[in-house]
């Protein structure tokens, strides 16, 4: 294996930032080939192609994605880009519909993990599961039970259908297998120490029906 990616979708509602990350883990490099990640906004732009169209099928107007941002790391993930590498993308959602109750309403896109591989550390996550909070809703994609409603849900089963997708790159030329992170940090002292960290290969996806919701991204008063 030559190391993980980890990119940052980085998006605005009305002034409330929203932001999804998607990891991976790099395939099929040599060991002397040096740093897969080096020409870092290549890998971002290879994952934009794969995520962008459907990712934004899943946002209201008003949405808008604003950049992606790329961090390479090796295979004891350690960061191996000097900095992160942005690539700007200005792109508005397309998924009908723009009134909503605020940015902290969400949908829910649950990922089916593999086998955990261990990174650091002698534990691993019991649960072994990721999502991703989908969001803000419209108006009209959500119905009086707190379904998800409309387009809604085949936009996320859509998105959602790329997740699971390696991708194959010719230049540099490496294969990216999505993957989720799991760490548990203690604190020692007031000091964070990160106890161990695992990843496991996203290997499917569920699309909750009910609708969730993101205090976090909630608006300042």
């Amino acid at each position: 294996m030559a190391g993980f990616f980890r990119m940052a979708l980085e998006g605005e509602f009305f002034n409330q930032q929203i932001v999804n990350v998607l990891h991976f883990r790099a395939n099929d490099w040599g060991w002397q080939d040096g740093n897969p990640f080096e020409d870092t906004l290549a890998v971002v732009d290879a994952i934009l192609t794969e995520v962008q169209t459907s990712y934004l099928g899943c946002m209201p107007d008003d949405y808008m994605l604003q950049r992606a941002v790329g961090v390479g790391y090796d295979d004891e993930y350690t960061i191996v880009t000097p900095s992160p590498l942005i690539r700007t993308v200005g792109e508005n959602g397309t998924l009908t519909g723009t009134a909503t109750n605020g940015s902290a309403a969400c949908g829910i896109i649950s990922l089916a993990c593999g086998q955990q591989t261990q990174i650091y550390g002698t534990g691993q996550s019991k649960r072994n599961r990721g999502y991703l909070a989908m969001g803000p809703l419209a108006d009209v994609s959500v119905d009086d039970y707190s379904h998800l409603a409309a387009g809604a849900p085949a936009a996320f089963a859509t998105f959602a259908a790329h997740l699971d997708n390696s991708i194959v790159m010719l230049s540099p030329s490496i294969t990216l297998v999505p993957v989720r992170i799991h760490e548990k940090w203690l604190k020692v002292l007031t000091i964070p120490v990160l106890q161990w960290r695992t990843y496991s290969d996203v290997q499917g996806f569920t699309v909750r029906r009910l609708v969730s919701f993101r205090r976090s991204r909630q608006p300042e008063a």
